[in-house]
């Protein structure tokens, strides 16, 4: 009689367990899906974002011998605007040391074209091989990130192989 009493309240206390595991397993599977869903839409922001600068890239390098400051001052914007979406998706994901790298390597990709646009400013043509290099390395860079987010090393690791296109634009200024 004492060992069926002991029985019951074992089959009881994991019955217990099962149902508590189970109830932290969903809560914790749900919670997983939700970041995924939030950090996929800002990186479809960002990947829209770049898709931009390239579109506009494409446009400034078709007129590569007339290029006026209002094309450039748009590049310019884009890459601004690049530059925000990768801080959203940063401040929204888990991924922040490859995001660094990156947003770092965009703010300074940023201040070196900003020169460019102040020399057109100044009279100073732009040399259309900088121009069509920056386009060139945009495209790469496009054409390599990962087409959807998600929460795997591939990912990362294909993210930060397509960053590398950024490298050679850290110094358009010869």
């Amino acid at each position: 009689m004492m060992m069926k009493k002991q029985s019951k309240i074992i089959i009881v206390v994991v019955v217990l367990l099962i149902i508590a595991a189970s109830t932290f397993v969903f809560i914790e599977n749900s919670i997983s899906k939700k970041e995924l869903e939030v950090n996929s839409k800002y990186y479809t922001g960002f990947v829209s974002r770049v898709q931009k600068l390239d579109d506009t890239l494409s446009q400034t390098s078709e007129l590569s011998s007339n290029i006026n400051v209002e094309q450039m001052f748009d590049v310019y914007t884009s890459i601004i605007l690049v530059n925000d979406r990768l801080t959203l998706l940063k401040e929204n994901s888990k991924n922040s040391p490859e995001l660094n790298v990156l947003i770092n390597d965009f703010l300074i990709f940023r201040d070196e074209y900003g020169y460019l646009v102040r020399d057109q400013l100044k009279g100073k043509h732009a040399d259309s091989e900088i121009l069509i290099k920056v386009a060139e390395q945009v495209k790469l860079f496009l054409n390599n990130l990962p087409k959807e987010y998600k929460n795997s090393k591939e990912f990362l690791d294909q993210f930060s192989k397509a960053s590398e296109h950024i490298k050679p634009l850290l110094h358009l200024n010869f």
